[in-house]
């Protein structure tokens, strides 16, 4: 593996572990908070002395909650559970944004005077649900981008062993070629001229002088 796909699946990793790590804590808070208001409430939920459902906003508070705990169970490699959380987060924001704008001033009212932390949470539900749906386009994004970027850097790489395969079958071809015309000279060259070169050898002289000596 070369060095730029180490270093671009470094930075992926760390990417996607930042991106984990500030959804977990996000959600962990909006679930922590939410359970501590639904705890509180949930027994005197609808009777004549506890807190009126209107607009469904404990509804929404509750199903926000328990978007955030499917969340962060998602971020146990379940990927099936991260899938469902992101399209629950989209369809809970867009729900959320319009039931928003549909509560009447007598519903806004009895919550910001009787329930003040209930009210400050469904409001927080809704920037909690779009920061998920936004984070996840973000780590798409990212993903793509990376990927992307690896398989430049492989096809590169593929397009510089190609190169250096057939610099290597040319050079061998090459050798090949070479050493069999030079096998092919040293086959056809008459046998006069070899005895002729071994005669006129000086050491064959010095050989035979000594020896008559």
């Amino acid at each position: 593996m070369s060095k730029p796909i180490i270093l671009f699946s470094t930075i992926e990793n760390l990417s996607n572990n930042v991106f984990n790590i500030i959804l977990w804590t996000v959600n962990l808070f909006c679930f922590c908070t939410g359970g501590y208001i639904i705890a509180n409430h949930y027994e005197n939920l609808n009777t004549p002395n506890g807190i009126q459902d209107c607009s469904n906003v404990m509804l929404m508070t509750c199903l926000t909650v328990l978007n955030s705990l499917l969340l962060m169970i998602g971020f146990f490699k379940y990927l099936f559970v991260s899938i469902f959380t992101f399209c629950s987060s989209f369809i809970l924001f867009v729900y959320q944004i319009v039931n928003y704008q549909a509560i009447s001033k007598e519903c806004r009212s009895y919550y910001t005077l009787h329930y003040k932390n209930v009210w400050g949470f469904n409001e927080m539900c809704i920037i909690v649900l779009g920061f998920n749906v936004f984070m996840y386009f973000v780590k798409y994004l990212n993903f793509r981008l990376l990927d992307t970027k690896n398989n430049e850097n492989n096809e590169k790489n593929k397009n510089n062993e190609n190169n250096d395969n057939n610099e290597n079958n040319e050079n061998t071809k090459n050798s090949n070629k070479y050493i069999t015309i030079n096998t092919e000279t040293e086959e056809d060259e008459p046998l006069i001229s070899r005895q002729r070169n071994y005669e006129n050898d000086p050491r064959l002289f010095q050989d035979h002088i000594y020896e008559s000596n």
